[in-house]
């Protein structure tokens, strides 16, 4: 039995296992050897690649650009694959500086930018082309901050029996609008994201972007928390006081008042009173016309009411006579 196992291993133990260390060693060094080959046959071609530029300005803390310059600019190399590795490992980007602290303007011609481009390569013996941006001009003006009020875009839908309750609230209410004075003094208020919300019935809270800007301009903040207060409505009904306008002699309406029903919020139900409405007639027109009617406008309501309406539409109206003593 034990001659029979022995006779399993045509060859001992001992001497197998170096030829195999010896063999595959010689294959790992083969497979070197082409490898560094290969990659110096591959590195000795040409190649286009794509580099980056970065442009850095050195202006007064008081300057603005009146039209933002580039953010990205690109320039194509063509070159051997070890100069393009050679200038990659150094510099992956082209940082290119310039100074305007004693100037209001510079103009970036292509010419120019060739050559600081050359100056800026670690490699020489690389070519460029395809300059993404050339031949422009940059201007500096005086820079101006300023504190304008938000205000939203929504799209809001509401439960039924469900709205407003009050106006919708921001935190903060006001944005920082910083850049040239030119493009800066004209802006009064400044726009959110749209904000879209579907059947509400309790009060929201969020916070909402404000809308993209130009690149010439910056935001402080550029986000704020909203607050959409929504709760139950009903309706109310109020009896308001006709005022006359444009009247050039004394005028008597009929009926001197006018039903007013809207809809509020419950929790503004009983603050709210005919003091805070305000409907008119125009008699400016009044002996041109044909009839003595006139319509009802309302002018002033508050906010935290909707679905204003106003009987009759319509009043008369008569000369009052002063009598002759």
């Amino acid at each position: 039995m034990e001659q029979v196992k022995n006779n399993q291993w045509w060859l001992p133990k001992s001497k197998l296992i170096p030829r195999v260390r010896e063999e595959r060693a010689i294959l790992m060094l083969c497979i070197g050897i082409a490898l560094v080959f290969w990659i110096g046959v591959k590195m000795s071609q040409e190649y286009i690649s794509t580099k980056k530029i970065e442009l850095h300005f050195i202006i007064l803390p008081n300057q603005a650009f009146r039209k933002a310059p580039p953010n990205n600019m690109s320039i194509q190399l063509k070159g051997s694959g070890w100069n393009i590795f050679y200038d990659y490992l150094l510099n992956s980007r082209i940082h290119l500086t310039y100074d305007l602290s004693k100037r209001s303007s510079i103009r970036l011609d292509e010419k120019r930018l060739l050559n600081d481009i050359r100056n800026r390569l670690s490699a020489e013996k690389l070519t460029f082309f395809n300059l993404s941006h050339s031949n422009f001009r940059l201007n500096l003006e005086p820079s101006l901050d300023k504190w304008v009020p938000i205000r939203a875009i929504t799209e809001l839908g509401y439960q039924s029996g469900h709205y407003l309750s009050r106006n919708i609230e921001f935190e903060p209410d006001t944005v920082q609008v910083s850049g040239p004075e030119s493009v800066v003094r004209p802006i009064y208020e400044w726009p959110t994201e749209k904000l879209i919300l579907k059947n509400l019935k309790n009060e929201y809270e969020g916070q909402l972007k404000l809308k993209a800007t130009s690149p010439e301009l910056h935001l402080f903040p550029d986000a704020v928390n909203i607050k959409v207060p929504v709760e139950q409505i009903t309706e109310k009904t109020l009896f308001v006081k006709v005022q006359v306008k444009n009247a050039n002699q004394q005028y008597r309406l009929f009926p001197s008042q006018v039903r007013l029903i809207c809809n509020v919020g419950l929790s503004q139900f009983n603050a709210l009173n005919s003091n805070d409405f305000e409907v008119e007639v125009d008699l400016s027109n009044a002996s041109q016309q044909i009839g003595n009617t006139v319509p009802v406008m309302v002018n002033r309501q508050p906010t935290i009411v909707t679905n204003v309406r106003i009987e009759p539409k319509v009043v008369e109206f008569y000369v009052v006579k002063k009598e002759l003593n």
